[in-house]
């Protein structure tokens, strides 16, 4: 059966232009704390933390696009596309480590404000990649459990 995933590579590439256009203004900003003459450790960590993760989004996404390479190849099953889901999860993982740098910024923000609410709407983003992350260690075990029975129904044929 022949999977058609042009409109996911659509949604990948728009997703993929999308971080580049972030990370190019999260570059701008980080240009920008670096030419003034105060420079808040807060402000750098909340801006190097977001443009890591958007980097680490953009070599997540190259790996979901060659997910769909193989698709298009029609070979799904694979212990290749199992390591791109591993890659993946990895990924993922990383990204939230390092989206705990914007959690003092989201801090300050709200003891500033008095907008309280913005720290467990930061909390909800900071563990967002934690459970992407765990649906795709789900995928990864059914992708083995499948490329196991796959396996042993070739040596049984």
């Amino acid at each position: 059966m022949k999977i058609n995933t042009i409109p996911l590579k659509i949604v990948v590439s728009i997703i993929i232009l999308i971080t580049v256009i972030l990370s190019v203004v999260f570059g701008i900003g980080i240009w920008e704390i670096f030419h003034k003459p105060e420079i808040s450790f807060i402000k750098v960590l909340f801006y190097f933390s977001f443009l890591i993760s958007l980097l680490l989004n953009l070599v997540s996404c190259s790996q979901v696009y060659k997910i769909l390479k193989y698709m298009d190849k029609d070979a799904i099953f694979t212990k290749q596309i199992q390591k791109i889901i591993n890659r993946i999860k990895m990924i993922t993982y990383a990204v939230f480590v390092v989206l705990w740098g914007i959690f003092p910024m989201m801090y300050h923000a709200a003891m500033i404000t008095k907008v309280y609410v913005t720290i467990p709407i930061s909390l909800v983003f900071i563990f967002s990649p934690l459970i992407l992350s765990t649906f795709t260690a789900v995928i990864e075990q059914l992708l083995r459990k499948i490329i196991e029975i796959k396996s042993e129904n070739d040596l049984t044929v």
